[in-house]
């Protein structure tokens, strides 16, 4: 059987679809009762990869979704570790993925595949993002510091920057390549440049997902110094010129990256309730939301990443 990630064997499964969650069952019911129909009709395998100590499934509620799914029970462990098992233990010559916040489109596991198919040196293809929590400022602040640049329309074909965790896909040679480890697990966008050499980034905004997070004003503040916070702490461990360049730019950097972005997201397609004037007052949160992130960055590169990996989902 010819499958995208470029073998030719008998036992090969074409796709693995891959969620990790530190909420669990039955927190994720909404994503993964999406994905694992499209996953099991395209004869692939559903791993969950799960932190949350809650029960799996009943096998009641496995027979609903109308297929086996490997769940990977992890107490305790932070998103990015349970994505380095979820990584190594998938069969797939493409390896999906997506969050237990995100709802795919009814055809994202046929897309991931045709998009292989049509881009063989492809490593790694990512879709759009739309928000699903659109009616708050707050949520599209927040929407447009991680997802803003993966709106659409995406200019397709090989690029740069593609998405993150929210919806990508990788061929599997490529995860084995990725870098990362059982104890730190693996921040994709930073390992990801090692692993692609000599592979392509590919963008697709036919392979769509919504993004479904709303946390308030105080909780989007604590992520977003989680997530400065784990990413300093991660690089903190090998430390480059761009590190201290940031440290050194701190107190400016989140005024540029606000600007950035929202100059980005102007540039996209706007969906229902969204207007120019609408993202003009999201920009104060947006702000505020870049020096949260800034704040963690520093703890993070002074003194670790602390506990914030396991408190991102």
């Amino acid at each position: 059987m010819a499958v995208p990630g470029g073998t030719t064997t008998t036992d090969a499964l074409p796709v693995t679809a891959l969620i990790a969650t530190i909420r669990g069952w039955p927190t994720c019911r909404q994503a993964v009762s999406l994905i694992a129909p499209e996953v099991h009709a395209a004869g692939g395998e559903f791993i969950v990869a799960d932190a949350s100590g809650n029960p799996p499934p009943s096998e009641a509620d496995r027979a609903e979704l109308g297929g086996p799914i490997r769940w990977l029970s992890m107490p305790g462990q932070s998103v990015f570790q349970l994505r380095h098992a979820g990584y190594r233990a998938a069969r797939g010559a493409v390896v999906a993925i997506t969050e237990d916040h995100v709802y795919v489109a009814p055809d994202w596991v046929e897309r991931v595949l045709d998009a292989h198919r049509r881009y063989p040196n492809a490593g790694a293809i990512g879709g759009t993002v739309l928000n699903n929590t659109d009616q708050k400022l707050v949520d599209w602040a927040a929407f447009f510091l991680t997802q803003g640049p993966f709106m659409p329309p995406l200019a397709n074909g090989v690029t740069s920057r593609i998405s993150g965790p929210a919806n990508v896909s990788y061929k599997r040679r490529v995860l084995e390549r990725l870098g990362g480890d059982a104890d730190h697990g693996v921040i994709d966008f930073l390992e990801l440049p090692a692993a692609l050499e000599g592979e392509e980034l590919v963008a697709d905004d036919s392979i769509k997902v919504r993004h479904n997070q709303s946390q308030g004003l105080l909780g989007t503040s604590r992520a977003e110094y989680d997530n400065g916070r784990t990413i300093a702490g991660y690089r903190r461990r090998q430390m480059a010129r761009g590190d201290w360049l940031r440290i050194c730019l701190s107190p400016v950097l989140p005024t540029y990256r606000a600007v950035r972005q929202m100059r980005i997201v102007r540039g996209k397609d706007m969906q229902p309730g969204m207007t120019v004037g609408r993202m003009t007052r999201a920009l104060p949160a947006h702000l505020w939301f870049q020096y949260c992130a800034m704040a963690g960055e520093l703890v993070g590169y002074a003194a670790g990443p602390g506990d914030s990996p396991r408190r991102l989902y």
